[in-house]
């Protein structure tokens, strides 16, 4: 016969934690998620700057295309009030079809409202905003628009935005001695320059980059510079200045007039504004650039030539 063990099962009671042990773990989780969001954020944008930079791309590549066909490079707009280069570019950017809904030669205020209110997601850095139409009228009788963060590189000079005059940039308005307007409509769309007119070269010359803009005003046409992007009415909607007088903006929020009137370029990127060259190469600039450097980048004509490797 067996003996008889007898068991004895002990009652253990858990202890709970205690609130300095919550508190402590607590702590450690907060720390921990302080470390990582930033990490995230710089993930983040770090995507959103390709995306900026791709769209910057293919509107460079677009330009290419355009001069390949016409012969020219577009207007930043053709006359006063009427469409502008982000409408004439769109057939090279995939976008016949609304393309097709313009009547080119005619003033922006006469164009179909289904056209002038389509947003195009590659006119807008995503570290910005999402497509957005503007919020008010540029003025009486021209619609509300689709808005867009990019501009042509107008240069340095007064003439920057005249319709005569030797601007030296490479997104200028038209030549009025070209383009005249005759009951309503322009005879022609003939850009001012060829790339045999970029004399300091194509990777010496900004093309396109990035506005500057007052994101507690984003939509507000006038002083603010953020009307409809299709619309010539206002020169600094698409394409702004560069150089000792007109450095990158360097603050995502400029105080009244608002670069309507200091047109300048900027971004929503911490450090960086984008901008693609003529020879379609992006590159990210510091806001901090030297502005003679700056300046020289912006002029097609100063026969300077500028490093940015």
């Amino acid at each position: 016969m067996l003996p008889e063990f007898k068991c004895r099962v002990r009652n253990v009671k858990r202890k709970a934690f205690t609130l300095v042990e919550l508190l402590v773990v607590i702590a450690i989780i907060g720390i921990l998620i302080g470390l990582l969001l930033p990490a995230v954020q710089m993930a983040r944008e770090a995507g959103r700057r390709i995306k900026c930079a791709n769209n910057l791309k293919q509107i460079g590549l677009a330009s290419h295309m355009f001069h390949d066909t016409q012969g020219y490079l577009p207007t930043a707009r053709p006359r006063d009030a009427f469409l502008t280069w982000p409408v004439f570019l769109m057939p090279y950017i995939e976008q016949n079809s609304l393309y097709e809904k313009f009547d080119v030669m005619r003033p922006y205020r006469v164009q179909p409202i289904e056209a002038l209110q389509t947003t195009i997601p590659i006119y807008f850095c995503p570290s910005r905003r999402l497509p957005m139409l503007a919020r008010y009228e540029t003025r009486r009788g021209f619609p509300n628009g689709a808005l867009g963060d990019y501009a042509g590189n107008a240069g340095n000079n007064r003439f920057w935005s005249e319709f005569y005059g030797n601007a030296n940039g490479v997104i200028n308005s038209g030549d009025r001695r070209v383009i005249k307007v005759e009951n309503g409509r322009i005879n022609t769309l003939r850009g001012r320059y060829q790339f045999s007119n970029i004399i300091d070269g194509l990777s010496n010359t900004i093309f396109f980059g990035e506005k500057a803009l007052n994101e507690r005003h984003l939509g507000k046409p006038g002083g603010w510079g953020d009307g409809s992007f299709y619309n010539g009415d206002e020169p600094a909607t698409v394409m702004r200045m560069g150089g000792r007088l007109f450095p990158i903006a360097k603050t995502l929020y400029f105080p009244a007039p608002g670069p309507g009137t200091i047109p300048v370029f900027g971004s929503s990127h911490p450090t960086v504004c984008l901008f693609v060259l003529g020879d379609g190469s992006v590159h990210n600039i510091s806001k901090t650039i030297d502005p003679v450097t700056y300046g020289y980048l912006c002029s097609r004509n100063d026969r300077q030539l500028v490093s940015l490797d």
